[in-house]
């Protein structure tokens, strides 16, 4: 027969692969094969996407029902952790087909893990388990899988083996797989997916080619023989990207900025060049003066670095002396998407103009709530000096310990109107309607503070398109962007300890519902660990119907891993009651999501947390304008049962400033 002469002729091409291993040239990191999971063509690899890499990919291979053909697939794969890949794929052949009058139509969204074995010296081997399809009713991809393999130079070389409740298909038994890369942007594959052997080739652009360090990748089956049909040429083509801005920030995090004394006194010429005002002018000739006599006093040195950071555009800015020791205390409105950069531009500012102090108390706060302290050494090297990050106490610091302040002012009044602008979309993915349904929107948000712990807020949203299915008589009508008033609230939040905060809310919800809501946050005195409760009663607006959401909360957040963990448990808004994890794994700014929901209905979803604002906002004296720092979309599908819906289940009802966005920096901020 075919098969066992094929199978002969595997091990040949391996050795003569190892005879020629001598070669200089590298293996790359791990592509992305036809079936959506790292890997070669239909083998997996041993290896798993490095960490906060993203490669999205399509494919036209599918293999549905003991026959390979034609379809169109989107995989998107992710390197979420260390030695951890999760992916996604969506198949499909017609596009807008209702699988409801046409069954026999192929249509499917699925989840695939891969877990690659820790703690295996990197000259030894690489291992791998991994897992196609996980849940859902129709499986048209399930199985199970472990490989093992190493580089030698330019080759790569993969066993393992597989099992599947499908008969007849790839991954039923052992597989194998040799790739030679003889270039960076070229390689040749030669693989056993335990019914075919099969060839082909792969090309990859240098990383230089374009932007951010995004590469451009495909692949070709050339010929394949074994036990099924095999007159087919199937190709990829996909983007592998560099998720996030994890690197860059490290950079930013890492600088303090020391600055010599001639360089003090070179950036305050540069800034008196042009100053705003009469003001501005004499305030930067003072620094000036100061930093070449060395003449300040502790209190006018206290009033420099304030100065300064009002024109850097913070707000709420006090800053004093005691002893050696510079208090600084600040609102920041600037660095909306991660708080902690605003921590250390602020060391900056103290670091380059306190000649006489020796060391700083900084602390910040939001809507004129103290959040997180941090101590600076003046005298520590770069990288070096932040240390002590802990809760301040509810008011402050104790009063016995408070300086007499030497400045006091902000970057316009505390109740500026703040103008948030972002899109808002609702898809269904891979459902029984159609392969993507969109309904897209964009929506404004007005906020003022008005006094400590006080803001008013009112959310209104633009429906702008839709497709067929979020129309009038559509199925997901209910589910679509409306233009109307989103929400409408006034909240209070009190701190109660330096480890307690609450924040009452009262006002619209949802568009349809007025009501209150209560959020209580507890946390460890680590900030790593976290207790809440968010709960709150509804009244339609025009049915009066009444329904409550209770929920306790547990969130976890490592620093060292960066990746963040919310488990809420209890009754959700809908009043379906179970549980729900949302996972986040931060790379920068960005994030990548995982969900299980698991109600009246068992949901798995994925998702991307992209900041849709700079890095610094710009700020005007009467207003500002930004995006959402903390836009995320994302996709579901129902496991254990068909996906009839993709967006039921666990819906949580909050705010648009939680406690958790607006005072704990999405949950980061009493950390590192």
């Amino acid at each position: 027969m075919t098969k066992p002469r094929l199978i002969r002729h595997l091990p040949g091409t391996v050795y003569m692969a190892c005879l020629v291993a001598g070669s200089s040239a590298n293996a790359a990191g791990p592509d992305v094969a036809f079936p959506g999971y790292s890997g070669f063509l239909n083998v997996p690899s041993s290896r798993v996407l490095e960490h906060g890499t993203m490669d999205v990919q399509y494919s036209n291979q599918g293999f549905i029902r003991g026959n390979y053909e034609y379809y169109d697939n989107v995989s998107g794969v992710m390197g979420i952790f260390p030695n951890v890949e999760i992916s996604g794929r969506v198949i499909w052949e017609n596009t807008h087909t209702n699988l409801f009058v046409d069954g026999k139509e192929v249509r499917d969204l699925s989840a695939n893990a891969k877990l690659q074995i820790p703690f295996i010296p990197e000259d030894w081997f690489t291992a791998s388990v991994g897992i196609q399809d996980i849940g859902g009713e129709v499986n048209f991809f399930d199985s199970t899988y472990a490989a093992v393999g190493r580089e030698f130079g330019p080759f790569e070389i993969t066993a393992g083996y597989g099992e599947t409740d499908i008969e007849e298909r790839y991954l039923s038994g052992a597989f194998g797989a040799v790739e030679y890369r003889p270039f960076d942007w070229g390689s040749v594959i030669a693989e056993y997916d335990s019914r075919n052997v099969r060839f082909g080739l792969g090309v990859t652009t240098p990383a230089k080619w374009l932007p951010g360090g995004v590469q451009l990748k495909g692949k070709v089956l050339l010929s394949d023989q074994g036990d099924d049909d095999n007159d087919r040429h199937f190709v990829s083509v996909g983007l592998s990207i560099p998720y996030g801005n994890a690197a860059r920030k490290r950079r930013l995090l890492d600088e303090t900025m020391p600055v010599s004394d001639s360089g003090a006194v070179e950036s305050a010429k540069v800034a008196i060049t042009q100053p705003a005002n009469e003001l501005a002018r004499q305030s930067v000739e003072l620094e000036v003066k100061g930093v070449e006599e060395r003449e300040l006093s502790v209190e006018q040195e206290a009033a420099l670095v304030g100065k300064r950071l009002v024109q850097a555009g913070y707000e709420r800015v006090k800053v004093g002396s005691k002893g050696d020791t510079l208090w600084v205390r600040w609102e920041n409105n600037l660095y909306n998407r991660d708080e902690r950069d605003s921590i250390h531009d602020v060391a900056q500012t103290v670091r380059r103009y306190a000649e006489v102090h020796r060391m700083a108390r900084l602390q910040l706060l939001n809507q004129g709530i103290p959040v997180v302290e941090r101590t600076l050494n003046l005298d520590a090297d770069p990288g070096q000096d932040l240390a002590g990050s802990r809760f301040p106490q509810a008011d402050f610091w104790q009063s016995e310990e408070l300086p007499e302040w030497s400045y006091s002012g902000s970057f316009g009044p505390a109740w500026k109107p703040r103008l948030e602008i972002a899109p808002t979309i609702t898809t269904g993915v891979a459902t029984d309607y159609g392969v993507w349904d969109y309904s897209l929107g964009v929506a404004s948000e007005l906020s003022l503070s008005l006094w400590k712990g006080a803001l008013v807020s009112a959310t209104y949203n633009v429906e702008i398109d839709q497709s067929d299915d979020f129309e009038e008589g559509g199925a997901y009508y209910n589910n679509r962007q409306r233009t109307d008033l989103v929400e409408a609230e006034a909240q209070q939040t009190f701190k109660l300890h330096s480890l307690l905060y609450t924040s009452f809310h009262a006002g619209r919800y949802a568009f349809d519902y007025d009501g209150v809501l209560n959020e209580t946050v507890l946390f460890a005195p680590n900030g790593r660990h976290s207790l809440g409760f968010l709960g709150g009663q509804f009244k339609h607006t025009e049915t009066e119907n009444v329904t409550e959401q209770g929920l306790a909360r547990y969130s976890y957040y490592n620093p060292d891993m960066d990746v963040q963990f919310d488990i809420y448990g209890g009754q959700f808004f809908a009043e379906d009651t179970g549980v729900r994890v949302d996972t986040r794994f931060w790379f920068g700014d960005y994030a990548f999501t995982l969900t299980y929901k698991n109600t009246d209905a068992e949901f798995v979803g994925l998702g991307w947390v992209i900041p849709l604002t700079p890095v610094k906002d710009k700020q005007w004296r009467y207003l500002q304008i930004k995006g959402n720092p903390d836009w995320n979309y994302g996709v579901q599908t129902r496991i254990s049962e068909r996906n009839f819906i993709s967006f039921g289940g666990a819906a949580i009802l909050r705010s648009a400033n939680p406690l958790q966005n607006l005072y704990m920096n999405r949950g980061r901020l009493p950390n590192r």
